[in-house]
């Protein structure tokens, strides 16, 4: 197989969680988004980047962080690793729905609409369900996918950064006010406001899927952690542009987290061209239903080996002709439908978003406690296990990077809890009820099944191909699977 170069791992890595669709989040601080991307950068994605690149290329078998944390953890809390991947995902599903909901207005000409709620849940319900069914059915999903991240992704990407630079060209600093120390780094003692750091957190989630091209690259010692830090910066770096020309060009209480399009049509109406705001909001619609699609398949096909080996009642192992597991895709749409229902109860889009936004990363985060845990605990529990792209340092270079990674999330965790600035005071119970409530409830139940798990829960193989069947249906041939 031919080894991927330094450039292409990189562009792989960014692909693998490249997005527009955090871009409002960062925005809505100002200056301080600067503070909050390189705290994020330090403190989680560098740090998990490298402990997963460790990981993934000692023990390079599929299943990612349910493997690494069953070789240092043991079954059970491999287990509650694979069902919080599975979970969060709902929520962050139900993030990308509302995006693409909110898309939609703008490709019709009718913006306000993005801000009706009943609008956004019946869209992203019906819009769910209509992928859960073409999933089901169709084969032509991968093709979705590949044309969704270049129209939808790239190019406005690409747009947003050169229309942004534009624009504060032409206008110079009109929202973002003088660059101090004081606006560029937040009150400590204001810990409501820290609760953005964990939705800039969030831009950065999922990148421990990139190290499993650690093994792909020529010299992954050295060449890995260059392609890490490297891809971080360029992330980083895209971000803050793109964010802070957006903030310069939309009051930060006007900017609608949800609405990706909202600095688009200011930029177009700059330019005489208000129709192009339409055409960028079909692209971008394209783009999050791809992304949107990509996801309904994969955590569910993750899933599917866990009920497998026994760990969830044997319903779970259903599948479709073609290999789908139905049950749980089935279950993600259910689950998707009941938490869309949030943006009922809540009045303001923007509050709702917020909320699913905390939980989501909450949940994620404690998953990142098991990969940093099993970083550490595989660094002595199984020394001579090679891995190729190992933290540099040795055994104090991954508890510098452990700690540095464990600061981070647990303080995700924590200021996630707390109700940020934007979350109105009569809704600040609510959203802690949201927050401890949803998490404490998705973790216990793993644990209560696992408890519970019976023998007869595991997927009975079939004979091996080589075992003749005899016409009287008696077999007596050793299964080679014993």
């Amino acid at each position: 197989m031919k080894k991927l170069t330094l450039f292409q791992l990189i562009a792989l890595s960014i692909a693998f969680y490249g997005s527009i669709r955090n871009i409002p989040t960062v925005a809505s601080v100002g200056w301080y988004s600067i503070f909050y991307m390189i705290g994020a950068a330090i403190f989680f994605a560098i740090p998990i980047s490298l402990i997963a690149a460790e990981l993934a290329t000692g023990w390079p078998k599929d299943g990612g962080p349910q493997v690494w944390v069953k070789e240092a953890l043991g079954p059970k809390w491999a287990f509650v690793t694979s069902w919080l991947l599975w979970v969060q995902m709902f929520f962050g599903m139900v993030m990308v729905s509302t995006a693409f909901a909110a898309m939609l207005p703008y490709v019709i000409g009718v913006p306000e609409l993005s801000n009706n709620n009943l609008y956004i849940v019946i869209c992203v319900i019906v819009t769910y369900w209509c992928l859960t069914i073409f999933n089901l059915k169709s084969q032509a999903v991968k093709s979705l996918n590949t044309w969704g991240a270049v129209i939808g992704i790239y190019i406005p990407a690409v747009l947003l950064m050169g229309l942004g630079i534009w624009y504060w060209i032409n206008h110079g600093n009109v929202n973002l006010g003088p660059l101090t120390w004081d606006t560029m780094v937040p009150d400590m003692s204001s810990i409501d406001r820290l609760a953005f750091f964990a939705g800039v957190i969030f831009i950065f989630a999922g990148l421990e899927i990139a190290s499993v091209h650690a093994n792909d690259i020529d010299n992954p010692k050295r060449n890995y952690p260059i392609a890490v830090f490297v891809t971080i910066g360029l992330m980083v770096v895209f971000n803050l542009v793109c964010a802070l020309t957006e903030a310069n060009a939309i009051p930060s209480s006007e900017i609608q987290l949800a609405v990706i399009t909202q600095p688009f049509a200011l930029y177009f109406n700059g330019l005489g061209a208000p129709w192009l705001t339409n055409v960028i909001a079909l692209m971008i619609a394209f783009g999050v239903l791809a992304q949107l699609n990509a996801w309904i398949l994969g955590p569910s096909k993750a899933m599917i080996k866990v009920a497998e080996d026994g760990l969830l009642p044997p319903i779970f192992q259903k599948k479709t002709e073609d290999g789908k597991p139905i049950t749980f895709i089935l279950i993600q749409a259910i689950v998707i439908t009941l938490v869309s229902l949030l943006y009922v109860v809540v009045p303001a889009i923007n509050t709702g978003f917020i909320m699913i936004l905390m939980l989501t990363t909450v949940i994620y985060c404690i998953v990142y406690i098991f990969i940093i845990l099993a970083g550490i605990i595989l660094k002595y529990k199984a020394p001579n296990v090679p891995r190729s792209a190992p933290v540099p340092g040795g055994n104090l270079g991954m508890w510098i990077v452990g700690s540095f990674g464990m600061l981070g999330v647990i303080f995700t965790i924590i200021v996630s809890v707390i109700p940020s600035s934007d979350i109105p005071n009569n809704l600040d119970t609510t959203s802690v009820i949201v927050q401890v409530v949803g998490a404490l409830f998705f973790f216990v139940i793993p644990l209560i099944i696992y408890k519970f798990k019976k023998p007869s829960w595991v997927k009975q193989l079939p004979p091996a191909d080589s075992a003749p069947v005899t016409p009287s249906g008696d077999n007596n041939t050793p299964s080679t699977n014993q």
